[in-house]
């Protein structure tokens, strides 16, 4: 047998089912509903959050590539400049080589001139000075043409075995 012990307890009951019924009528969707979509944002926020992630990770690897690029083009420059200075040089350097040598040889060249006409004068005055010794030992004049061609060949005669 059924019996109701109290009016209060079946009202309880009827208005706790009632509530629940509406409750799952016209709450639960709108709550389901709102936590759907906020589900949704949070997933669509995480998806978004790993293609910026994804993003960040080519910019960084593009960031990467120019800089190694643009140090490879700088290393290049300075090899580049670093091969035409060692090129400028050299260059300047052969150059000063060319000039010192010219200049060397001009002085060599305007040596050995000076040297022989120092030689000549030399000659000159030794074959001048004999003369005139000669004139003076032996107390007469002797032909100065003559005497001049006797001391050129004993000069030439003392070079050779010099």
């Amino acid at each position: 047998m059924f019996v109701v012990p109290n009016l209060t307890v079946l009202i309880a009951d009827v208005a706790f089912f009632l509530l629940l019924f509406l409750i799952a009528r016209y709450l639960y969707r709108p709550i389901m509903q709102v936590l759907e979509a906020r589900t949704q944002r949070i997933a669509e926020g995480l998806r978004a959050a790993e293609e910026a992630k994804k993003d960040r990770a080519a910019a960084e690897k593009e960031y990467q590539e120019r800089l190694s690029d643009a140090r490879r083009e700088g290393q290049a420059l300075l090899d580049r400049i670093a091969k035409q200075g060692e090129d400028l040089r050299k260059q300047l350097e052969a150059k000063a080589r060319t000039q010192a040598d010219g200049l060397i040889a001009k002085a060599r060249a305007e040596i050995e001139q000076e040297r022989d006409k120092a030689v000549q004068d030399l000659r000159s005055q030794v074959a001048d000075l004999a003369v005139l010794a000669a004139g003076r030992i032996i107390g007469e004049s002797l032909d100065a043409k003559k005497h001049r061609e006797l001391i050129n060949r004993a000069i030439e005669e003392a070079e050779i075995r010099a």
